[in-house]
């Protein structure tokens, strides 16, 4: 393995160095010209959540799922379109070929709420990242610390997310709020139309108790199991492969925790890769 790291090491470096200098063409014996020999496009479809996928505030789309998108992509040598698409569409945007790959927080190692798993659905990287569903609400609302206070609340879910998997096998009587987003989830409990949401413990932490937020609280009552990041690939797709080398060589350079602390994620990132 160490052998073929340092082969993948000088052709990433090779290719970047060969990307930001252009190559040079000469064809009719004139002057040269620098050119860029990025040919091939993909798409990566994402929805907004940060920190893997957002807009800052000079309206740049950023994240650590967009920069190291951008980065093995951009080495293996393809351009990136990014696609803002309906979570509840992912599947459908994936096989239909209107995306190449799902780059967005996409939690592997849970079913849907058909009950099918969703690596059964799609072909998943290695798993880079560590997350947790966590419960959203409003600090001055009363935390719960067991499903039977769901009871006759209010809970919010972005459709086609872990979360409305853990909300649908809830066994209370609950009051189940569709939302197309995570942060739509989270905006309904902002504004009071709903009591509390479930949404990704990544997201929770970047913006709870901040700036628009600040009214927000994490739920400590309640600890949900563990969930891991990948990014998803339609089955058979060649591009699963040339993305896990990826991850090995950028791991081993540094750049997966380097960039983990970019956005404050150096406890969550996995380096040691496994199938």
């Amino acid at each position: 393995m160490k052998k073929a790291l340092t082969r993948i090491t000088a052709l990433v470096l090779g290719i970047s160095a060969a990307f930001a200098m252009g190559a040079c063409t000469n064809d009719k014996g004139g002057d040269d010209k620098v050119v860029d020999v990025r040919t091939k496009t993909l798409t990566v479809g994402y929805t907004d959540y940060a920190p893997m996928n957002y807009t800052d505030e000079t309206g740049v789309l950023t994240g650590f799922d967009t920069e190291l998108a951008l980065t093995i992509f951009n080495a293996l040598g393809y351009e990136v379109n990014f696609k803002l698409i309906d979570w509840s569409n992912k599947y459908t945007e994936l096989d239909g070929g209107t995306i190449d790959c799902i780059w967005n927080g996409f939690t592997a190692n849970v079913a849907d709420d058909d009950n099918v798993q969703r690596s059964d659905k799609v072909d998943f990287s290695y798993y880079y990242m560590t997350n947790a569903q966590c419960i959203v609400k409003q600090a001055s609302t009363a935390d719960v610390t067991s499903v039977s206070e769901f009871e006759g609340k209010s809970v919010g879910y972005e459709v086609g997310s872990a979360g409305e998997s853990y909300v649908v096998a809830l066994e209370a009587n609950i009051n189940k709020k569709e939302a197309a987003s995570q942060m739509d989830a989270v905006r309904d409990v902002n504004m009071g139309t709903c009591q509390y949401a479930v949404i990704d413990l990544l997201l929770a932490k970047s913006i709870v108790g901040k700036g628009d937020y600040a009214q927000l609280s994490i739920n400590e009552g309640i600890v949900i199991d563990a969930e891991y990041y990948a990014i998803g690939f339609k089955k058979g797709s060649p591009l699963k492969d040339k993305v896990n080398l990826m991850l090995e060589t950028y791991a081993e350079l540094g750049y997966l925790n380097e960039l983990a602390a970019k956005y404050g994620l150096e406890n969550s990132v996995i380096t040691e890769f496994s199938e």
